[in-house]
């Protein structure tokens, strides 16, 4: 594993906190340019080696989808990783770490089997209220796991309509800053 940078370890420890103290799921606010990539790849690499788990990473680009899997790949070459997205032609179903298009799995929660923690890149898309992909997803996920864990991840907690993100979806309860 790569060494991290104070700043980056310190977010690390706050979202782990969280996930220790709180029953929400954190969302983590870094800037761009920050090493997002190589903080989702931190905590899949300790999610699946110190805690036996099984890790999923959403994004909705496959330009997200290769960053961040070939970041985990280079980072931590023993971890498995495999990718589900009809972008790339893969589909990938049965490694410890699958990084997925939100577009290609949102209806497949049951085939993609149990996720202990879910890592939404970008997550300010994650809509409000009301329904779409990613709610369609993590209420079938929460269903197949009803304790699986969720972090968001973005550069913008802000919105144009709403202003300051608030987390409504029930999963998603709380901000990190």
């Amino acid at each position: 594993m790569l060494t991290l940078r104070p700043y980056q370890q310190e977010a690390i420890d706050a979202v782990y906190r969280y996930l220790r103290t709180q029953n929400g799921n954190p969302c983590l606010v870094a800037p761009t340019g920050s090493g997002k990539s190589l903080l989702m790849s931190t905590i899949a690499h300790d999610a699946v080696t110190k805690w036996n788990g099984r890790v999923l990473i959403l994004a909705h680009v496959k330009e997200l989808l290769e960053q961040t899997a070939n970041t985990i790949r280079r980072i931590a070459p023993d971890l498995p990783v495999g990718v589900y997205s009809a972008g790339l032609n893969s589909r990938d179903t049965n490694e410890p770490v699958i990084v997925a298009g939100i577009q290609s799995v949102y209806k497949r929660a049951c085939e993609l089997d149990r996720f202990d923690l879910i890592i939404v890149d970008e997550a300010h898309l994650l809509p409000p209220d009301g329904e779409g992909m990613y709610q369609t997803f993590l209420h079938d996920a929460k269903i197949v796991n009803p304790h699986v864990r969720l972090i968001g991840l973005t550069a913008t907690p802000y919105r144009m309509k709403s202003g300051l993100l608030e987390w409504h979806f029930h999963l998603l309860r709380q901000c990190l800053r």
